[in-house]
């Protein structure tokens, strides 16, 4: 079992693809915002194609088990990863303040998030952005009415947007 103190370290683990996802302890972790973000192009050592093709992580299995009780920063966590559609509907998100542009380009994704406790957000702009396949229901979120939603659901397949999804 590995058990980061800080992104930083957390990050460190989730690019050795030798370690399953299930065996990091993220309870000490508040801030998991861009956790899978490519790095910057500056840095990437390779062609261009192939940065474009990078993902940081390939499996995602067992991130289904992390302890996100204490995360208040989910921005960007799985910006373009588009292979990412693992069933995360059971994390514990009721302190997160920011869940802006979290599945923005994830085009696979397409899990329930119905069980999700988001009352604290405050930021939830372009949350799933070009997730085109995204197509879940909402309506028993409780959003607070100065949430920031805007293009929450821009560029996915929802049918109908939430009863609480008034712009």
């Amino acid at each position: 079992m590995y058990k980061p103190n800080n992104k930083i370290e957390l990050r460190s683990l989730i690019e050795n693809n030798n370690i399953y996802l299930g065996d990091i302890d993220t309870s000490l972790i508040t801030d998991m915002s861009m956790l899978f973000d490519k790095p910057n192009y500056a840095c990437f050592e390779g062609s261009y194609s192939e940065y474009e093709s990078y993902n940081i992580r390939s499996d995602f299995t067992g991130i289904e088990k992390w302890d996100t009780s204490n995360v208040v920063n989910m921005r960007s966590m799985f910006h373009n990863i588009k292979n990412f559609n693992i069933n995360i509907n059971d994390w514990n998100v009721s302190k997160v303040i920011d869940l802006s542009y979290m599945f923005y380009g994830a085009e696979n994704f397409n899990q329930p998030l119905n069980k999700w406790n988001v009352s604290n957000a405050k930021y939830m702009t372009c949350m799933f952005k070009n997730a085109l396949n995204f197509n879940q229901d909402f309506n028993a979120w409780n959003i607070n009415k100065d949430t920031d939603i805007k293009d929450m659901f821009f560029n996915t397949k929802i049918d109908s947007k939430p009863i609480w999804y008034i712009l």
